[in-house]
């Protein structure tokens, strides 16, 4: 659409930078309107990013919630079709164990078929020699087309198809009120929590996609919409211990869902109501029923070590006689409020599932087109996404930043940070947490009677646009065993200080956003412990050699235009040790090997530790050589001379001194120091058989790498 018709279509604010603010954005700006969407955090910061990363295809919602399980299903198709590449398409297994199971069985398969919704049942045999890594109390099994997905990097392609059709995304904004005008909401006021900027959007309606949040949205507009908060809690296991998805054949429980993904076994979930969705608990005994249920459907995780615990809260339509979540359809809504409540200019969208995130908003989109009177048909169904990169190299990080801060280069390793100096504009103080202890990846209220939690001096290294260099603030935070250095940042964020900023998605090291320094060292926030840190205070910096956008949050944008130049996939074949690479027999017969997630998260952790990076900004680095060795070791229809022939310079593979910091600090074991390794014996070969063949040493003009980093 040219420029000047946009600028004359309507102008659509979205609060919320979750999956279903991306899909809504995407849709809307498919659409032709001017969309805006402002997150308080980064995208995909609050439920989106933290759920197991299932796939659904509806089964496990058949019997109880066919309408879920219909929407699912229909999801699953699309989202394979538009989002090529972006799953591990393994499909899954429901469990028959005891002989209430077994009686459970018949009805699961009609329902199933009901919802169309493909189900084989499987004998206890062709089950194991389908999934090896099942139990031995296995009686049947029905095999279902369910799937495992990244969380965040999946809604990060609707985010990036929007961007590239005109949609704003404004990040660290958060919205703190509503303009109401003659019974219409026509507008937002935000605070910015990067330039600390405070202002007001006008818009001619505003989209309410703020998930668990939506009813605090909504109360601004003086609107009041059936929401329920029901945390769940999850657990991360080191090693990858079945290859399909793997579900109890009985009606939804707890710790039922055991889930590859990339090198971890995720078990899921547990369910509960809360008021507050930034006031959850994250109580042992679930995460002692995780482990404890999951290994009866994988006896393996028992003994596995656990990577992280947390928890992430559904927003469930319903009222407020729910008391565990459970009885609670997982359909979603869309609240017209100007139908509803006479309040015009203002939308909800709540409920639903991850798998379901484009329907959630074709329906929205529909309704706000025919309340602003624009005719303009859907089309996402067939539209294939952007990868997940493009919102990163298509857009400045942070439009509203005009100042970045030199790039950080730090000590090396040292296990102490260097102490920064605050400076006018940007004073030191000390600041003490309220309310709340934080413990792996939600916030324990302590009450008269209990013993309060011990508390950690956190110094965290603060910059914003226009300061003149950098500060060392400290915060007093009350801490339990599993707190993580995330989740103290994120209450101290929530209950303390909004303009704190930092990174995060996922809570189990699957998404690598919240890289940080702690103490002098490369880590992930979510999955490093403070109970595991030497006592005394702990220093939290951002990572080195980028510059800095505003206080722990890095600009990536180059290491995401080298991994796009790269051309690796998301998802590669899966190696599984100790059992081979073997074929799966599948509905229709003999299918190809199961495929799994990479194991790099682009978390950055390599280049921040980098020796290299820190003097030589021409060096294409770890994370990036690491990804083109992948692409030479598996090419997945990719041009492997053409990689070979990009990294064969002094400022590629050749430019590494092997000091192997970047596979040190690898939180995945991706190991880019033996990738590094692995192209130069490439490009060894390569030229020895130049020389074999009689051709000169010096490689043909036309093959030197010409192209621009």
């Amino acid at each position: 659409m040219p420029t000047a018709a946009r600028s004359a279509m309507p102008h659509v604010v979205v609060v919320g930078g979750g999956g279903t603010g991306g899909a809504v954005a995407h849709d809307l700006a498919l659409r032709g309107l001017r969309v805006t969407v402002l997150e308080r955090g980064e995208v995909t910061s609050g439920t989106t990013g933290r759920h197991h990363g299932l796939l659904h295809s509806g089964a496990r919602y058949a019997v109880a919630d066919a309408t879920s399980a219909v929407e699912c299903i229909a999801e699953n198709r699309i989202l394979r079709r538009i989002a090529p590449g972006s799953f591990e398409e393994n499909d899954g297994l429901f469990v028959a164990l005891t002989d209430e199971d077994l009686a459970y069985l018949p009805g699961f398969v009609e329902a199933c078929r009901a919802c169309d919704i493909p189900a084989e049942v499987l004998d206890r045999a062709e089950a194991l020699r389908r999934e090896p890594g099942l139990g031995p109390e296995v009686r049947a099994a029905v095999q279902v087309p369910d799937g495992t997905m990244d969380a965040m990097r999946l809604p990060l392609r609707f985010f990036a198809t929007a961007q590239s059709n005109g949609a704003v995304i404004r990040t660290f904004t958060e919205v703190v009120g509503l303009r109401r005008q003659d019974g219409a909401v026509t507008g937002v006021a935000y605070r910015d929590d990067v330039t600390g900027e405070e202002g007001l959007l006008t818009a001619d309606l505003v989209v309410n996609a703020a998930g668990p949040w939506a009813q605090r949205i909504a109360e601004m507009a003086g609107v009041d919409v059936p929401i329920r908060c029901s945390p769940g809690v999850l657990v991360a296991v080191r090693g990858r211990w079945c290859d399909m998805v793997v579900n109890r054949l009985h009606r939804s429980g707890d710790g039922d869902i055991v889930l590859p993904q990339r090198g971890l076994s995720v078990i899921g979930t547990s369910s509960w109501v809360v008021d507050d969705p930034d006031e959850l608990h994250l109580p042992e005994d679930h995460i002692r029923t995780m482990v404890t249920e999951g290994s009866r459907l994988v006896p393996a995780v028992a003994h596995a070590e656990i990577r992280a615990a947390w928890s992430a809260v559904r927003p469930l339509i319903g009222g407020g006689g729910s008391t565990t979540g459970r009885e609670l359809s997982r359909t979603f809504k869309c609240f017209d409020h100007a139908e509803r409540d006479g309040v015009e200019g203002f939308v909800t969208i709540s409920g639903g599932k991850a798998t379901t995130l484009r329907a959630m908003a074709e329906a929205t989109a529909d309704v706000v087109c025919r309340r602003l009177g624009v005719e303009a048909p859907c089309r996402t169904r067939e539209q294939v996404l952007l990868p997940n990169n493009a919102y990163y190299t298509s857009h400045e990080s942070m439009p509203s930043t005009t100042q970045e801060a030199p790039a950080v280069t730090g000590p090396r390793r040292s296990g102490a940070a260097a102490t920064r100096t605050a400076t006018p504009g940007a004073v030191a103080r000390t600041a003490t947490t309220s309310r709340t202890a934080t413990t792996g990846g939600t916030t324990t209220t302590s009450t008269s009677g209990t013993t309060a939690p011990p508390n950690r001096v956190l110094r965290v290294s603060r910059w914003k646009p226009g300061w003149p260099a950098p500060a060392q603030l400290e915060y007093v935070v009350p801490v339990e065993p599993r707190t993580t250095v995330l989740d103290a940042l994120r209450s101290i964020r929530w209950h303390d200080d909004a303009s704190l900023t930092v990174r995060h998605s996922c809570c189990h090291s699957s998404c690598g956003t919240c890289g940080v320094r702690v103490n002098g060292a490369e880590v992930l926030g979510c999955v490093t412990v403070l109970a595991d840190l030497p006592a005394g205070a702990v220093t939290v910096e951002p990572m080195a050699n980028a510059p800095v956008l505003s206080d722990l949050v890095v600009d990536m944008t180059r290491l995401y235009d080298g991994l796009e130049r790269s051309g690796r996939p998301l998802v590669r074949q899966v190696e599984t040790p100790g059992r081979g690479r073997r074929a799966k027999v599948r509905r229709s017969g003999t299918g190809p090997a199961s495929v799994r997630l990479e194991d790099c998260v682009e978390c950055g952790l390599c280049v921040s530790a980098c020796p290299i990076t820190g003097t030589d900004q021409a060096y294409l680095g770890p994370a990036v050589l690491g990804a083109a060795a992948r692409v030479v070791a598996e090419p997945r229809g990719q041009d492997v001379r053409s990689v070979l022939t990009w990294v064969d310079d002094h400022d590629g593979c050749w430019r590494c001194h092997l000091s192997f910091a970047c596979s040190e600090v690898c939180p995945t074991g991706a190991d880019p120091a033996a990738g590094i390794m692995a192209l130069r014996g490439a490009l060894t070969r390569e030229h020895l058989r130049w020389r074999s063949d009689g051709r000169s040493a010096a490689r043909p003009a036309e093959e030197e790498r010409t192209a621009a980093r």
